[in-house]
């Protein structure tokens, strides 16, 4: 059986790596969003320098745009539920063995 201390190290640790895995999917996240404005910024850059009407195909490309970036969102969420779950998890299972570990001394 582990120590309180030992038991205390683990949480800690698995708590630094979600926090740091929470982090990593934050910061994903930002720099799909500037991606995604910067590929809209191109497109209409493009879209200007014709010397027809491209409304069409303007309006065409942000749906997508904007499709790709509910899809991308929605699976960011799901990453973040995860890490949620994942802490949840740990501190209850942190809690568990510390009471076992105060129920036998």
């Amino acid at each position: 059986m582990k120590t309180e201390e030992e038991l205390r190290m683990e949480y800690r640790r698995q708590r630094q790596e979600l926090e740091e895995q929470a982090e990593d999917i934050h910061r994903f996240q930002q720099k799909g969003e500037e991606i995604a404005q910067q590929t809209y910024e191109a497109i209409l850059y493009q879209v200007r320098q014709e010397e027809e009407d491209c409304t069409d195909i303007l309006e065409m490309a942000r749906r997508e745009i904007e499709q790709l970036e509910t899809n991308y969102h929605a699976e960011l969420r799901e990453k973040q539920r995860e890490v949620r779950q994942k802490t949840e998890y740990a501190e209850e299972q942190f809690h568990k063995e510390l009471q076992q570990v105060e129920r036998n001394k």
